[in-house]
């Protein structure tokens, strides 16, 4: 059953929709290993569910939390992901 995406957040006349992206992050490790356990090292897929404030060619900009007051919002736990890093966007 698909769920239809959410109603996007308006703020005075710009609209944001939220979406779940799963990324690839990188993992570091400082402790000493193996070559065995040296190749099963892998990155990470991150799923993150936010708002997409803006997306360029290269880039997509998020935020998660905002504040509005007499029509100025300001944005919070804003995050710039590469889209090389991207693996999948879904609007929710």
């Amino acid at each position: 059953m698909n769920k239809k995406p959410s109603e996007p957040l308006v703020v005075g006349t710009k609209k944001y929709y939220k979406y779940k992206i799963i990324w690839e992050d990188i993992v570091g490790d400082s402790t000493l290993a193996t070559i065995n356990e040296f190749s099963k090292m892998t990155c990470a897929n991150i799923h993150t569910e936010c708002w997409v404030f803006d997306k360029t060619f290269d880039y997509v900009y998020s935020f998660a939390s905002y504040y509005e007051s007499n029509g100025e919002i300001e944005f919070g736990d804003r995050n710039i992901y590469p889209r090389s890093v991207i693996k999948k966007m879904t609007r929710i």
